[in-house]
């Protein structure tokens, strides 16, 4: 850990930085989750996931800072980092033209379980009064529900259409 005159204590910031390096490998997983949706999905379910995606790069970058500012040093987690996330994914990857539905629920399952993560580290960056942490923290967990509700209100219109299209009524 790197020497600095910030008032929080090395043993507390040693923690801090181990949960903050531990949320830049979740939100980074999540980023390319992100992406590789955005690379495969086709067709007027198409949302714009460029935009989710650079909230996502801009708070891991701001989660990395912090973690430099109380002294800690990027290390093999930033090459490693998919490997060492906590995201469980699916084995197999939904179709490009007809699973994008499958591919918003996919990113709607990762953002919950980010957002559980970022959750927990908040309670524990708060248990040892690194309240600066925490509140960055705080911040992106209300970005990730944001993106939630965003990905679960285009799960239910595409709900609605397919439950309302003829092919669906025919089959009751």
């Amino acid at each position: 850990m790197n020497r600095t005159r910030n008032s929080l204590p090395p043993p507390v910031r040693k923690q801090a930085i181990t949960a903050l390096y531990q949320t830049v490998v979740e939100l980074f997983d999540l980023f390319t989750c992100i992406k590789q949706a955005h690379g495969n999905m086709r067709g007027v379910t198409f949302i714009r996931l460029d935009e989710l995606a650079s909230h996502i790069m801009g708070h891991i970058d701001r989660v990395a800072e912090r973690a430099t500012a109380l002294g800690g040093m990027a290390d093999d987690a930033f090459r490693e980092g998919v490997r060492l996330s906590h995201l469980k994914k699916k084995k197999e990857t939904p179709s490009s033209f007809n699973g994008a539905f499958d591919w918003m629920q996919e990113l709607a399952d990762l953002h919950a379980s980010v957002g559980e993560h970022v959750c927990q580290a908040v309670k524990q960056l708060i248990e040892i009064q690194d309240f600066g942490s925490a509140d960055l923290l705080a911040d992106i967990l209300r970005t990730l529900d944001l993106h939630l509700s965003i990905l679960e209100t285009h799960l239910n219109q595409q709900h609605l259409k397919t439950r309302s299209s003829p092919c669906f009524t025919r089959s009751l």
